[in-house]
């Protein structure tokens, strides 16, 4: 299985080995806002058994029904099929039926399900960003005993969110980082001193600040982004990593070091440095693609996407660097058992397929060399699996948080109170004052479990 690779996976592995940076180009979808829920945070779950009714609407004990939250690109959804449930069919002589669906529409289905006690889904795959109301509502089941029982070993990036009160609700099975990207005609505005190997390397974020205003200043024109669209936000990851950079925390508002990497945002707001239409974006494929943009700090997947599209015509570096080194949040896509589960001895199953590292590694290869939550992936690696290593080194120096939304009510308004407080940076082209950041720090508060 460990030769599949796609010409895709070869084109962005050379990027990544060049540039000593990140890895993680799984697509992953637009997060939505999750519906509000009535059941208590972190109760116990009282539903029944599935009864055979239900087991019967499900399919039966040989068919295992996966409700998968995202829509995964064309390629993506194709390997998904053909080989990697596909693959678990034959071990298990089954049938898989997987119901790929939105976020948010996902979350709608599994809440009408378990409050109906109408079980028909085994099998949920959802992403950290959008899990808390699988933990919280009480949905999911106590896989604490099964997925340690695999013998694998899991990072502990994820644990706040995947786990809730020392249970384990969903066991991680690929994520990703940000990089910084480059269009190469931003190289003649470097600051003096620094070269294209040092952008692969990672510049400093002051350096970086200095580059976009210079940028704006030799084009006449803002061509450096923030993904600053509100809907479906992704602005406060990149915000996130800027925060950890320089020792501040994720998320919060009132830290020296969050205070230090809205400093950075300011000096580029100030020297008009932003690409003008940057809040129509919640990802800068399609500004680097048409060359609107020539820098930004972003999401592997987007960035790999223009990277292949036209890979001489980009930089991909690592991580800017803070007076703490490099920062990056992180998302990871997980798998648990839905409460009531109908075929309950091929869920179990299907937890221990995936964290079979030889399965893991085909399943990040195949999707662009995302990287391994198994640390036993690392012992089976070859010289040709270029992204995954660099994911791995990028691990030993960089600080990487993963995304605690189970820690909250609403998710989607911790995004919005990132963006009320970059709005408000580049309207005034300063750092907002204390008693406001205070302010939103109460709001942040208030919007915890």
């Amino acid at each position: 299985m460990k030769k599949n690779l796609t010409k895709k996976l070869a084109a962005l592995g050379l990027a990544v080995i060049t540039t000593a940076s990140m890895a993680g180009c799984s697509s992953k979808p637009a997060e939505t806002k999750a519906p509000e829920t009535t059941a208590a945070a972190g109760a116990e779950s009282t539903e029944a058994p599935a009864t055979e009714a239900a087991k019967k609407e499900a399919g039966g004990s040989n068919v295992l029904k996966v409700t998968y939250s995202g829509t995964p690109e064309i390629h993506e959804k194709q390997y998904l099929m053909d080989t990697f449930f596909k693959n678990f069919e034959e071990e298990n002589n089954c049938t898989v039926e997987v119901d790929f669906v939105a976020q948010a529409d996902a979350v709608k289905k599994i809440q009408s399900e378990q409050e109906g006690k109408n079980y028909i889904t085994d099998i949920i795959y959802a992403d950290t960003a959008n899990m808390a109301p699988y933990v919280n509502g009480g949905w999911m089941q106590d896989i604490t005993e099964l997925v340690n029982s695999t013998g694998s070993t899991y990072t502990q990036m994820f644990d706040n969110t995947t786990n809730k009160d020392g249970v384990r609700y969903f066991a991680p099975f690929t994520f990703d980082v940000y990089v910084t990207c480059a269009n190469k005609k931003a190289l003649d505005y470097l600051p003096d001193g620094l070269t294209e190997e040092d952008v692969v390397s990672g510049i400093t974020w002051e350096q970086y600040a200095d580059w976009a205003v210079a940028i704006a200043a030799g084009e006449g024109e803002g061509k450096t982004m923030m993904p600053a669209n509100l809907t479906s936000s992704q602005l406060l990851y990149p915000m996130g990593g800027m925060s950890l950079a320089y020792g501040g925390g994720f998320p919060e508002f009132t830290s020296d070091g969050f205070k230090e990497a809205l400093g950075i945002i300011a000096k580029i707001a100030a020297g008009n440095g932003f690409y003008a239409e940057q809040d129509q974006y919640t990802a800068p494929t399609d500004p680097l693609n048409s060359g609107d943009v020539w820098l930004t700090f972003a999401h592997m997947a987007p960035v790999g996407t223009s990277y292949n599209a036209a890979p001489n015509n980009y930089v991909i570096g690592a991580a800017p660097k803070g007076s703490k080194g490099a920062g990056s949040t992180s998302g990871a896509w997980c798998y648990g058992i839905a409460q009531g589960a109908p075929n309950q001895e091929l869920a179990e199953k299907f937890i221990n397929y995936i964290a079979d590292p030889e399965v893991n590694y085909e399943f990040c290869s195949n999707y662009g060399g995302s990287l391994s939550p198994i640390e036993e992936v690392g012992d089976i690696l070859e010289s040709s699996d270029v992204v995954m290593r660099a994911g791995i080194e990028m691990l030993k120096t960089t600080i990487v948080t993963g995304v605690p939304a189970a820690e909250y009510s609403d998710w989607n308004a911790v995004k919005l109170l990132y963006g009320d407080i970059f709005n408000d940076v580049l309207k005034n082209k300063a750092v907002p004052g204390d008693d406001y950041l205070a302010e939103e720090q109460s709001k942040l508060e208030a919007l915890k479990n």
